[in-house]
């Protein structure tokens, strides 16, 4: 399913999503002690992930401007 995210002010909880109704958040974990990212749906932990999925679409980061 193609779920574009977007990006959070949260370093832990950097990307949301809302698909049918339901809020996805994705969290980093202390990768490699474990799996790169958690996904969450509606805060229930559903999978952990070593790979970004290819059907997810990863915003573009931010632009910082420069000092």
């Amino acid at each position: 399913m193609l779920v574009r995210w977007r990006f959070t002010e949260d370093g832990e909880w950097p990307y949301h999503a809302e698909v049918d109704g339901h809020g996805l958040r994705v969290r980093v974990n202390d990768f490699p002690a474990e799996p790169l990212y958690s996904l969450f749906v509606d805060d229930e932990l559903v999978e952990d992930l070593e790979d970004w999925p290819t059907v997810w679409v990863k915003p573009t980061p931010p632009v910082t401007p420069a000092p």
